[in-house]
């Protein structure tokens, strides 16, 4: 299960300790298994696992979607519990996906059960496994809730080609790229790009005015979202933050400006 650095040397070895006995409970269970392939795509894309399954994560990075919103990644070795079989009526399930491509090593979750029933260390091992996934994901939670109070933010998933910031539109929020690429839109004509680690949609949030451009995923963007007067009051609190939104918005002013001298010297020829 990935985590930022900031989880802590207690976490990674949890996470590792998870895994090594998780290995050994389906090493022990001896029941057939069916390898489950998550291509690569978007997170428009990500579907709910089959029912009656659990798995493991055999290669690559899995990501948990629960509405617009990546909760988890998972990676080799992590435990898949999906949450099919257990919701209530109305209760939308958590949806699973790849952007570069998975495989998912797939158990039949009854027959599972039943191999444990009648052998008690094999059951108390598989309840130490349910025990630290709970224990991980608290952790995971905890470090998010620290991370979205000290940033203000919401964390959020645009699909490729769809659009995170509407021109026109008024100017509540900041931006910062987390993850992807976008392009920014004048009148739908392309005048710059935006990476991981950038802000945008400052200028018109700081200048109270409308949007006045159209920023759109080039392919999955994950961002996070802050409003504007949250935004003031951590600048207030860290005036080290300054820096990088200035840095940022000369940026942008310097590749609008580069893009009306092409503009103009292509019309002027």
């Amino acid at each position: 299960m990935l985590a930022t650095a900031q989880s802590g040397a207690d976490f990674q070895t949890l996470n590792e300790d998870v895994k090594t006995t998780l290995r050994g409970v389906l090493a022990s269970a001896s029941v057939e298994s069916r390898l489950i392939e998550l291509r690569s795509s978007p997170a428009a894309e990500f579907r709910a696992m089959p029912r009656n399954t659990l798995g493991v994560v055999e290669s690559g990075l899995v990501s948990v979607l629960h509405g617009n919103t990546v909760v988890s990644v998972l990676e080799a070795g992590d435990l898949v519990y999906p949450d099919t079989d257990h919701l209530p009526a109305g209760v939308s399930t958590l949806l699973y996906g790849s952007e570069g491509g998975a495989f998912i090593r797939g158990y039949d979750r009854r027959a599972l059960m039943d191999a444990m029933a009648d052998k008690s260390d094999l059951l108390a091992r598989w309840t130490r496994v349910v025990g630290q996934h709970v224990s991980l994901l608290l952790r995971l939670n905890a470090l998010h809730i620290r991370e979205a109070v000290g940033m203000g933010g919401n964390s959020e998933i645009y699909p490729s080609g769809s659009v995170i910031i509407q021109q026109g539109d008024p100017a509540d929020d900041i931006f910062s790229m987390v993850e992807g690429l976008a392009e920014v839109l004048v009148n739908d004509m392309a005048v710059a790009k935006i990476r991981p680690g950038e802000l945008f949609g400052t200028m018109a949030a700081l200048t109270g005015s409308h949007r006045n451009a159209t920023v759109r995923a080039m392919e999955s963007c994950s961002v996070i979202r802050v409003p504007k007067d949250r935004f003031f009051e951590l600048i207030r609190s860290r005036p080290a933050a300054v820096q990088g939104l200035l840095v940022d918005m000369a940026k942008s002013i310097s590749e609008l400006n580069e893009e009306v001298v092409a503009l103009r010297r292509k019309h002027s020829s």
